[in-house]
């Protein structure tokens, strides 16, 4: 651990003077970033070393607990430490335990009050929050009875629609954009989340979506292909039906609520591929074998009936493109129970020999690379080739498995 006098001679010029106003201001008010201005190149380099990624421009979002990793790597002390270093002591706002207010019971009813966010939340909503104080007590009521049901803290396994979820407070739109309600209870969701308000609608979605609320129940589909559904009922029938007819099902959350408790058998393969082409060649050639189709980043359609699948015992095969993209929607299956298929980095040196056999172009492989855990020598392989293969230049060999059976 550094000592007081070398946290002021590394950190106390006047380069991140700036910088730990800021994050004293934010300690302060338990935000979990906040906006920092780089008024010249030595405060960017100064902040980005720092930090630990390079600055550009003459501002930036600063995340609390990423710089506070950041100290505590170098100097084995956090920010509290270096603040108090700096500046003597340093007000830190509590939990909601112990913030004296009066809504803390409505929050106790439902186990929130000793959440993290609860204290500044209830600062917020006194202050920025926009409600009466006729109505706070019932906003405060309807907000917590919302927030229970919602993923605040852990990654979502399933998604309720947001009308299902505002039809828990008597009222189906009152989480509508725009509405009081909304406003307060995504504020909670994005301190609890660690992430800024959002100030647009796809910004709003996002944020619903990770805390496992859809903002509808029928917007959001999974394709899918002979699903082998073991049910004797009527939506069993339709699924198995629409195969007979050689037609996929494109399966909402409200299809999702309505299907039987059990899917399919356990032990079942099912192949899950990223590109729509993959699909149709499977239903185009008659192949009975179940896939589901992910069409890019999973939907939370898509995410919900892979967890389902997992959990019924289904054997889950996935398949992507390989780009960052395609690894990115590989790694949201494998979190969700599928295990790569045909995704190691001898499938894509083979898939960069036929490509080269049969004169076919491949684009440049653009973005941030993303680790592949299943096999780290792919990520290497395609960074240093720098060649991508979309999903259907691979086909071939996915419809021989799929003949096969996986």
């Amino acid at each position: 651990m550094a000592s007081t006098d070398a946290i002021r001679d590394a950190l106390g010029g006047p380069e991140l003077r700036g910088l730990w106003e800021a994050a004293r201001e934010a300690l302060a008010s338990s935000r979990p970033t906040f906006r920092l201005e780089l008024p010249d190149d030595a405060t960017r380099a100064a902040v980005g070393e720092l930090y630990g990624r390079p600055m550009w421009g003459e501002g930036t979002r600063i995340s609390v607990s990423k710089l506070d990793d950041a100290v505590q790597n170098r100097f084995g002390v956090g920010i509290s430490q270096v603040l108090e270093a700096l500046h003597g002591s340093v007000e830190v706002a509590g939990p909601a335990a112990e913030f004296d207010d009066e809504l803390l019971p409505v929050l106790d009813e439902h186990g929130l009050a000793g959440a993290s966010w609860a204290g500044p939340w209830l600062r917020w909503v006194r202050q920025y929050g926009r409600i009466g104080e006729a109505e706070l007590t019932g906003i405060a009521h309807a907000a917590a009875r919302v927030l229970a049901s919602m993923s605040l803290t852990e990654p979502p396994r399933s998604w309720t629609s947001r009308a299902t979820l505002a039809g828990r407070t008597g009222f189906p739109h009152s989480l509508d954009d725009g509405t009081a309600l909304s406003r307060v209870v995504l504020k909670a969701a994005s301190l609890a989340q660690g992430v800024d308000l959002p100030g647009n609608e796809r910004d709003r979605r996002a944020l619903w979506e990770r805390c496992g609320v859809a903002p509808d129940a029928v917007s959001a589909t999974v394709l899918t292909w002979a699903l082998p559904v073991s049910g004797d009922d009527a939506w069993s029938a339709v699924v198995r039906a629409r195969t007979e007819l050689g037609l996929p099902a494109h399966l909402t959350h409200l299809d999702l609520e309505a299907a039987p408790s059990r899917l399919v058998a356990s032990g079942t393969p099912i192949a899950v591929c990223e590109h729509p082409r993959v699909l149709e060649a499977a239903v185009r050639e008659g192949l009975r074998h179940p896939v589901i189709c992910l069409n890019g980043l999973p939907s939370t359609a898509a995410r919900e009936l892979l967890e389902r699948l997992t959990a019924e015992g289904a054997v889950l095969h996935v398949h992507a493109d390989f780009d960052w993209p395609g690894v990115a929607a590989a790694l949201t299956a494998q979190r969700h129970g599928a295990v790569p298929w045909r995704m190691s980095a001898d499938d894509y040196r083979a898939a960069l020999d036929r490509a080269a056999q049969d004169r076919t172009d491949l684009p440049n492989l653009i973005g941030a690379p993303v680790p592949t855990p299943w096999d780290p020598q792919l990520a290497e392989l395609m960074s240093t080739t720098a060649r991508a293969i979309e999903e259907e230049q691979a086909m071939q060999p996915l419809l021989t498995d799929l003949r096969q059976g996986l």
